[in-house]
Parts: C-alpha cells; structure tokens; sequence
C-alpha cells in the first residue's frame, strides 16, 4: 500500500495508523464477539479470562489495563465471574483494597472453549502473512507501545 499525496500537507485518514488499527481491531472483536455469543459469553468475558489465563494474581487495576475495560466495569465483570465459579477473587496480603483474581478450574475449562474461536479469527487475519512479517508488525507494534508507555503485563 502506497501513501497518497497529502492534501495541503495534511495525511488522509487512511494514511494514520491509528485509525486503521482501530478499524481492524473492531471487526476482529466484533466477528469474535459473535462468535462468543452464539456460546452464551460476552467479548468481555472472553478478555478477563484471557488475561487470567496468562497472568493469574492481576489486579483489578492491572486487569483494567490489560483488557481495555475501565476499572469500575471490570470491577463488576470480575464479580459476575466469581458469581458463576469461573474466576475467584482475594484480598491482597496487605492491602485489602487489592483485589488479586485467579481464573478458577471451570474459567479455565470455558476460557479453552473460547480460545479456539479467537485463534480463528485470529489466523483469518494474519492470512498471508510470512513469519518474516508477522515478526516485523510484533516488534513494530511493541515499539509503539513503548513509545506510549503502554504496559504490558509481566
């Protein structure tokens, strides 16, 4: 794809990353959201209990982060999986106000269900792409979180 010539100097929406990651990134969420649903779950269970898949012990304000959720919606999200046995929640040894999540056997069991289905669309995605260029647009990305200070989790 080729960068058409600005208009008065300025970059056609096309031309901003951003926007295009944007785009991409909603139908990819939206056609795994559907998929998700037809299951009885929603995208954002599918984001909490990946997350805790990885990262078991986040908080609730790193578990914010990390799926894009603001913190008061996760917070109730976090609860309503604890209430169907998928995920359960611990004060911090010595803070009580942090909250620690740890998926449960059941989350993890319906987390592998879910797995499948974004592994598809997420391969449907990547169609194409050579190892070569999937590792340049990784490493390409990463670098622009690192310029946004974006965290990743450990």
């Amino acid at each position: 794809m080729t960068s058409r010539p600005a208009r008065n100097g300025d970059l056609h929406l096309d031309d901003l990353l951003p926007y295009l990651m944007n785009r991409l990134v909603a139908r990819l969420n939206q056609n795994l959201s559907e998929d998700l649903r037809k299951c009885g779950f929603t995208f954002q269970d599918w984001r909490v209990l990946a997350v805790l898949a990885a990262h078991e012990g986040t908080n609730l304000t790193e578990l914010a982060e990390a799926t894009v959720i603001p913190q008061p919606s996760v917070s109730r999200l976090a609860a309503r999986l604890a209430r169907r046995g998928y995920v359960t929640r611990q004060n911090g040894k010595t803070d009580s106000r942090h909250v620690h999540l740890f998926i449960t056997p059941k989350g993890r069991a319906v987390y592998e269900k879910m797995r499948p289905l974004a592994v598809a669309e997420y391969r449907a995605a990547m169609k194409g792409f050579s190892a070569r260029e999937y590792e340049d647009l990784r490493g390409a990305l990463l670098r622009m979180m690192k310029n946004r200070k974006v965290k990743l989790l450990p």
